[in-house]
């Protein structure tokens, strides 16, 4: 439904709540009750939290609240755990004391065939009436990280960052924070739509395009009812900022299980996919695709054009790259002679190798005092884009204070970084680049991923006018 202007307002002012209402809030472990609090008391909300249930007069040693009439003044957010039909009744209570906004976690909503769309009706009308925002039906919560706002009703261990995450599936949703996580990139905030009853993707885009802590947008989508609105959102905010879409429903049968998880209309692919180019998202074909593109547009400025040059001591992990590379527009221009000289001084005349685009340094590479210089001296050199690649070795010390410094020093070059390990022993370095401003992967296929949704977004951005 179209959000009237107050509305919009409130939907801001919900998204950076300070004083928040637990309905049915719970001392029990595990219930659902239990969530919220504990995630945002664990996070360190930078407002209040206020419980109510009338079972108890305190919860985690928060003074618990009968009722919300009961809250004086009234919350900025209510975030409601009961069943659905106490749920809308609830709203209804919040509406008529000015509450802006509400979370409902509670499906059985338009999603199911009994009583759904005349509950799903009757909340739209409450929401209309008071002008009021409601996130949901049938959604984990949202969590805003950057002031501690964290009102998951689920586990999520997130550090604040630069990507803001809208998705139409929780667990989806997760797994997207799950993988940037990995990737050592922090959320700006996680938003599950649910059923989208009163509020929908384009209107949290327009709530948040302006907003300082967020660089990057990922949105996972099952369909919408109204595609062109979706359009129209993406077009306006890419215009600034980044978006990164991983669409599902992609085939008919899919259609029925959209459907009954959210309500939703997945609708034909090919119509996305077209509208999704065109108003400029980069679409993803995985969840950690989604989240490896999410990383480098928020880490790395796009490229000025499509020259790329590629460094490495072990060849295959840039033929892969290549092989995702070329195809989606990118160019290999040979180095000019006077730089092969140059790197043939530093590798010795010896090396058996023919010094070309991808540069191969072989064995004489993967010591820093040789692999560093020849960075160097292709960062002179006319391209606008660089794939590295680094082969961990315990034995031999990774330069990662003379990556910082070229990177610092080249900063109209665009830099992604391979480190060719596993998680667990490249995870220290992956938080010591992430740190130092160095977008860094540990597959060459992560690399190529990334270099093409950065070259997506310089295309898209040259299209426009905007560069």
């Amino acid at each position: 439904m179209p959000l009237s202007p107050r509305m919009q307002e409130n939907l801001k002012r919900t998204l950076n709540a300070k004083r928040i209402a637990i309905v049915g809030a719970s001392q029990e472990q595990l219930s659902v009750g239990m969530g919220p609090l504990h995630n945002l008391l664990k996070a360190r909300f930078q407002g209040e939290v206020l419980p109510v249930n009338p079972k108890y007069s305190q919860i985690l040693a928060r003074k618990c609240y009968s009722d919300l009439e009961s809250i004086d003044p009234p919350p900025d957010l209510a975030i409601v755990l009961l069943n659905q039909q106490m749920a809308v009744d609830m709203v209804e209570r919040a509406g008529r004391l000015g509450i802006p906004g509400v979370t409902i976690v509670a499906g059985g909503f338009r999603e199911v065939r009994t009583g759904g769309e005349a509950l799903n009706e009757r909340l739209q009308k409450i929401a209309s009436q008071y002008e009021m925002v409601v996130i949901g039906p049938n959604t984990l919560g949202f969590s805003v990280f950057h002031h501690g706002l964290h009102g998951l009703f689920w586990h999520l261990d997130a550090i604040p960052g630069p990507v803001a995450i809208i998705s139409q599936s929780g667990g989806v949703g997760l797994t997207m924070a799950y993988a940037l996580r990995s990737l050592q990139c922090g959320l700006s905030h996680f938003i599950g739509v649910g059923n989208r009853t009163v509020v929908d993707f384009s209107d949290y885009l327009g709530a948040l395009k302006d907003e300082s802590h967020v660089g990057t947008f990922l949105l996972f989508i099952e369909g919408v009812e109204d595609p062109r609105s979706l359009y129209e959102a993406i077009k306006e905010t890419t215009q600034q900022k980044p978006v990164v879409v991983y669409k599902a429903g992609k085939h008919e049968a899919v259609s029925k299980a959209t459907a009954t998880h959210t309500g939703s209309l997945a609708g034909e692919y090919s119509l996305y996919k077209a509208m999704l180019k065109q108003a400029g998202a980069f679409e993803a074909d995985s969840s950690w695709d989604a989240a490896v593109a999410a990383k480098a547009l928020s880490m790395v400025q796009p490229p000025r054009g499509t020259r790329l040059c590629a460094l490495t001591f072990t060849a295959g992990p840039c033929i892969v790259a290549m092989d995702k590379l070329v195809g989606n527009g990118w160019e290999l221009p040979d180095l000019r002679p006077e730089t092969k000289s140059k790197i043939t001084v530093v590798i010795g005349e010896k090396t058996p190798v023919e010094i070309q685009n991808p540069v191969d340094l072989t064995g004489p590479g993967f010591l820093p005092q040789n692999y560093v210089p020849v960075l160097e001296t292709v960062l002179q050199e006319d391209f606008d884009a660089y794939l590295i690649v680094w082969n961990y070795n315990p034995m031999i010390r990774v330069p990662v204070v003379e990556l910082e410094e070229l990177t610092r020093r080249y900063r109209d070059k665009t830099l992604v970084l391979v480190n060719l390990t596993t998680q667990a022993e490249g995870a220290p370095y992956s938080a010591a680049f992430a740190s130092r401003g160095i977008c860094t992967y540990l597959t060459p296929e992560d690399g190529a991923t990334a270099l093409n949704a950065l070259l997506a977004r310089h295309l898209f951005l040259k299209r426009e006018g905007l560069r």
